[in-house]
């Protein structure tokens, strides 16, 4: 899921799953990971540069 999210601020990432009736289930994630994508906004910067 991909959501926004504030400058320089710390944040914590991981899986979640919720059972709100019963007793729960049992659940697996396989090949589960965090990605650090490209700040935008530095590389709209960057490409600007090159463009003077």
């Amino acid at each position: 899921r991909t959501c926004w999210l504030q400058d320089n601020c710390p944040v914590m990432v991981g899986i979640m799953g919720a059972s709100p009736d019963g007793a729960g289930f049992e659940a697996i994630f396989e090949h589960f990971e965090v990605k650090q994508l490209p700040d935008q906004r530095r590389l709209e910067w960057a490409k600007k540069q090159q463009a003077h």
